[in-house]
């Protein structure tokens, strides 16, 4: 079984790096299952093993990232991990700047913008049912700032890395941090909950 799981990790691999090449140069509508596996080296049969559509496979890179950095955030307990400054921009950060080249291009290229909205979607989505679990707040409440933290931190870290910004990562960071604390203030005391 694991042998199988390589295979599939190494396909999947062959297929993103072979998404990323052609992305610099190709809009996603023109991007055919036929120039993907030809780059990537593999047979299109291999390919519709897996998936129906490139449609489905950047579906995937979206569900990839998102369980990744959802992994990250909810590392520790969320009370815990948001009682600390700027705990959330760390994980995201540092996520992105691990040598995760492909992952930075999808999320911050124009013409694949909307796999990042699904990122934030699916995101913000498990982080509102994080938030739900552990502070008393309706599932609208819960939901609402869960987004609110995730698109502001993804939509800093696009301008961030778009160079729109000239900041360093610390004045970008504390930036980030007091919106983001501002903005939770009236719904989320952290203090308080960690007394209770």
């Amino acid at each position: 079984m694991e042998r199988v799981d390589r295979r599939v990790q190494k396909t999947n691999r062959s297929l993103q790096d072979a998404f990323k090449k052609l992305a610099k140069t190709t809009k996603y509508r023109d991007i055919t299952v036929k120039q993907l596996t030809k780059t990537a080296k593999i047979n299109r049969k291999t390919f519709y093993l897996h998936y129906d559509s490139i449609d489905e496979f950047s579906t995937m890179i979206a569900d990839e990232i998102s369980e990744k950095i959802l992994r990250l955030i909810l590392e520790k307990p969320l009370r815990e991990g948001l009682s600390v400054p700027g705990y959330i921009f760390d994980k995201v950060f540092d996520f992105f700047s691990q040598s995760r080249e492909f992952y930075t291009f999808m999320m911050t290229s124009v013409d694949y913008r909307f796999i990042g909205q699904q990122v934030e979607e699916k995101v913000s989505k498990g982080l509102a049912d994080a938030i739900l679990k552990e502070f008393s707040l309706s599932k609208l409440d819960a939901y609402i700032c869960a987004s609110f933290l995730i698109r502001n931190t993804l939509l800093l870290f696009r301008i961030y890395y778009d160079g729109r910004v000239q900041l360093d990562r610390d004045e970008f960071r504390d930036r980030l941090i007091r919106l983001n604390s501002s903005g939770l203030k009236s719904f989320l005391d952290i203090k308080r909950n960690l007394e209770n």
